[in-house]
């Protein structure tokens, strides 16, 4: 509102000025007209009277019947008396004139006395001392006075007049021989600008006033939505996060506002729930080795045993113990992947001979279950990565697909370059996954049923991700049970977003 009206407020006061310039600028290019007429035609008048004495013998001109017998010697208008005769004369027979019926026409002479005046003013537009010093040195002037006048005049009321007065010398042969003056009143263009400035101190509270109430209606019908929204929102807990807040049927902001607050809360419901499945993950994976170790030390502890029987408790508690540092690291790995704490060492990698290091550490493991390992490459593909990271990628995938390849399997790297990207495809002939476990294989402590009694703890596949994210590469998993699985991954050569 406060706006608004400042608004309205400046545009009106620039529409006030305006027409009241323009107003002003009309009635000085009428006066103004008008004194150069008056004076074309005093001039005019002039010039026929001294014709008319030069043809009658030089006799008087002043009233041309009066007799009185007066000789001219000059015909000049300068401090003439004759000229002054002719001037009254003509304003006399102009005043009745319906153009000048509403203007006030003055003769004045050389020294600034009056002449002759077209209406009987008594508080008489005298030339001020200021103005006919600059009318003397040939100056036009404008400028506005205020008389009580008694005269006829086409305007209401009997009370003070404002003027719009303008002066103007008559040059002849370089000498002011007079001065006109025409004063129009101003009455009409105050009281246009009067009416104009009462309609906008009323128009413009008015249009403040409903322009308000109208934006509080519509406000009100606008958040609407954003009421029925903050009571839904206040109803959600951490108990009943997959409450949603109803969309409404519109296309602003508010329809924005609820889509985005709703995939807010699906994100909310996702982390509280991973969360929750974290802890009981954890809580699952830790149980079982504590169970064993408690198990093993309550036995142990119930009667005196040999050496080698303390010896063999010890090394089963080792081995417990180092599955539950191997998790522990796990997790610390993945905690520092998600608060971005890992520092990559990037440098240029030649991806063929990376694997071929990976799998002759890898073929141990192999040889073992009499499982071949084969690595075809087309292309020498120069990788920018971090070696350690990209090890760690490898050798858990080929970890895994050893792991879960019956013996006399077979496992097939593949590489090659794909436009901007390095392609490999990890290939075996193992158990493979079911087809609806494969989106949920990258979560943590995630393992496939048939494996629960491998030596994982689901980590490993997470741990990968979160590398190739770091690199801003993926990837994929396609399996058949039976048949085996095959996981892709998509790098690209210069490790970039």
């Amino acid at each position: 509102m406060l706006i608004l009206a400042v608004v309205l407020s400046v545009f009106s006061a620039l529409i006030y000025r305006n027409l009241e310039s323009r107003l002003y600028e009309s009635v000085d290019n009428l006066i103004q007209s008008r004194a150069e007429g008056i004076a074309d035609a005093i001039d005019t008048y002039w010039e026929t009277k001294k014709l008319e004495a030069m043809e009658n013998g030089g006799k008087a001109i002043g009233d041309g019947d009066n007799g009185d017998g007066d000789n001219i010697e000059a015909f000049s208008k300068v401090d003439n008396s004759n000229f002054a005769k002719i001037a009254r004369n003509w304003v006399e027979e102009k005043s009745k004139d319906v153009k000048l019926i509403n203007t006030i026409v003055q003769i004045f002479d050389s020294k600034g006395k009056q002449i002759v005046s077209s209406k009987n003013i008594s508080n008489k537009l005298t030339l001020p001392r200021e103005m006919l010093n600059s009318t003397l040195k040939g100056n036009n002037d404008v400028y506005d006075f205020d008389i009580l006048y008694d005269f006829d005049i086409d305007l209401p009321g009997n009370k003070s007049l404002p003027l719009r007065v303008f002066i103007m010398p008559v040059i002849e042969h370089g000498r002011i021989a007079y001065i006109v003056q025409v004063a129009s009143p101003l009455n009409l263009v105050h009281s246009g600008l009067n009416k104009l400035k009462a309609t906008l101190l009323i128009l413009i509270p008015l249009t403040v006033f409903f322009t308000a109430a109208l934006g509080v209606f519509l406000v009100k019908l606008t958040l609407n939505p954003v009421d029925s929204m903050i009571s839904t929102i206040r109803q959600i807990t951490v108990e009943n996060l997959k409450l949603r807040i109803d969309i409404p049927d519109t296309k602003d902001e508010i329809k924005r506002l609820a889509d985005t607050f709703n995939d807010m809360l699906s994100r909310l419901d996702h982390a509280f729930s991973f969360q929750k499945q974290f802890i009981q993950d954890v809580s699952h994976e830790l149980r079982t080795p504590l169970t064993i170790l408690k198990g093993e030390f309550e036995i142990t502890l119930k009667k005196i045993r040999s050496p080698q029987e303390y010896k063999s408790v010890l090394m089963s508690s080792l081995e417990e113990i180092n599955k539950i540092g191997q998790m522990v690291e796990g997790l610390l790995t993945l905690a520092r992947f998600d608060s971005q704490e890992i520092k990559f060492f990037m440098k240029r990698l030649e991806l063929s001979a990376l694997l071929e290091s990976v799998l002759d550490d890898m073929r141990v493991l192999a040889f073992q279950k009499n499982i071949s390992i084969d690595l075809l490459t087309q292309d020498k593909i120069i990788l920018e990565a971090d070696e350690n990271q990209m090890r760690c990628v490898f050798f858990n995938l080929l970890d895994n697909a050893i792991k879960y390849t019956p013996p006399n399997g077979k496992v097939m790297v593949k590489i090659h370059k794909n436009n901007n990207l390095a392609k490999i495809r990890v290939s075996d002939t193992g158990i493979g996954i079911p087809e609806n476990e494969l989106h949920l294989i990258f979560d943590r402590f995630y393992r496939v049923e048939k494996s629960r009694s491998g030596s994982g703890f689901g980590l490993g596949l997470s741990i990968v991700k979160s590398i190739l994210n770091a690199h801003y590469g993926r990837i994929e998993v396609e399996s058949r049970q039976g048949q085996g699985t095959t996981f892709t991954i998509f790098l690209p050569l210069s490790c970039s977003p």
